[in-house]
């Protein structure tokens, strides 16, 4: 059961723009901080502390078990504004949000007998950490030389007494020994399926069966913590099963795959919102050589940075209308292909618009001491994260030929 305190204190926030002005307050706040954690590589600690304190982490969880209960267009607006101050926060505050947000948005209540009511114990458990205990989960999906496709995994977990043994390594898992739980991707030993049945497990950080190798040191997303996972005889308990269900993964992520992709778009398109607020602000302030004319005066000028805003405004009514599919035709066909078709949009505008902004603003927009070399770095990983750019492509061509994508084998996965 939820403490009355904490539903309290989030149903006093009641509306989508109350949400994203919180989290455009915390954006403000984030930028302050953002250039230090880039520049030293450590985790945005005190961000999560003021996540926590505005209740944030639950904002996927429904008012009635003490959350925000956003919809997922409400999410993807509040993603841009908190990745807009620090987008290393934003990339990882996703990974959080992609285990709880998965779990919110099925109506468990409608599920019968045992298997719903062990399905209701483990959604109860997890709002509980969330919203009382402020508790952080991470996903571990991805592994060395596939990334995260489902399909090839080799990390396997096999029933023991009490629970299951987790065996294997995982490549990028956000928030490595910062999280309180980690999501295990993991398949059965034995498998003669073209489609493994994957699942999840949740491993408590502190585990002795798990350790992570610091070796975070990167171009961009710098602050996101994102390490090797190996899981040696990792034993967790039978209720460690995610929503006490096994061997769906591939398949709900075929039928819905928005959790694991749509989650990125408002974390880059608030990159590239960032990149080109400030590199308007700055061509206000620079003038044109041998005149007292600010810059922003010069046709020329003006001609590109229109380009630029125009690209950027349509790239976010593409992202909006994506997450609004999302809301209103939940894995409908023309939701999938609209949130990888988002992926792909802005995924391409950050390293585009970010260019452009620094041949404006010219050398100063390269110091370190200003966000405009962040976000071009930043911007630089969208394409790499999942979907990338080109496997959001393949989804959107096969798309157009009537490719039944509900299927896991005809997905990239």
């Amino acid at each position: 059961m939820m403490s009355e305190s904490a539903i309290a204190r989030n149903s006093a926030i009641t509306s989508s723009d109350e949400i994203v002005d919180l989290c455009f307050k915390l954006g403000q706040k984030f930028k302050e901080r953002a250039a230090k954690y880039d520049r030293e590589g450590s985790f945005p600690v005190e961000n999560y502390e003021d996540l926590k304190a505005a209740g944030l982490l639950s904002i996927m969880i429904p008012q009635k078990h003490g959350g925000l209960g956003s919809d997922f267009l409400t999410y993807t607006r509040a993603l841009e504004q908190l990745a807009k101050g620090c987008a290393s926060t934003a990339l990882t505050y996703n990974m959080h949000n992609i285990a709880v947000g998965s779990i919110a948005e099925i109506d468990l209540d409608e599920i019968p007998g045992r298997h719903g009511d062990l399905m209701r114990k483990f959604r109860d458990w997890v709002y509980h950490e969330v919203v009382v205990g402020k508790k952080t989960f991470a996903s571990a999906a991805s592994e060395p030389g596939i990334g995260a496709h489902f399909s090839k995994m080799t990390t396997t977990f096999e029933k023991t007494e009490g629970g299951y043994l987790i065996n294997g390594e995982k490549s990028w898992v956000s928030m490595a020994g910062y999280a309180d739980y980690y999501v295990v991707a993991a398949r059965p030993p034995e498998v003669n399926s073209e489609v493994p049945p994957i699942s999840f497990l949740v491993v408590e950080n502190g585990n002795p069966g798990i350790k992570f190798k610091n070796i975070w040191d990167v171009l961009g997303m710098r602050a996101t913590s994102t390490n090797p996972m190996t899981l040696t005889n990792c034993f967790v308990p039978t209720e460690a099963l995610f929503l006490a269900t096994a061997g769906l993964a591939l398949v709900k992520l075929a039928r819905e795959p928005h959790w694991t992709i749509g989650g990125y778009i408002g974390v880059y398109l608030g990159i590239a919102s960032a990149a080109f607020e400030f590199m308007v602000e700055m061509l206000k302030g620079k003038k044109i050589p041998g005149t007292n004319v600010s810059r922003s005066e010069d046709p020329l000028i003006q001609t590109r940075v229109g380009e630029i805003y125009s690209r950027l405004e349509a790239a976010r009514t593409v992202v909006y209308s994506a997450a609004h599919l999302i809301d209103t035709q939940r894995g409908t066909p023309a939701a999938n292909a609209a949130i990888h078709n988002s992926k792909y949009v802005v995924s391409e505008l950050g390293p585009w618009l970010t260019s452009w902004a620094i041949r404006l603003c010219g050398a100063t927009g390269l110091a370190k001491a200003l966000p405009l070399e962040r976000n071009y770095r930043d911007a630089r990983c969208g394409g790499l994260m999942p979907a990338t750019s080109d496997e959001c492509l393949e989804y959107m061509g096969k798309a157009a030929f009537g490719t039944d994508l509900s299927k896991p084998v005809a997905t990239y996965w």
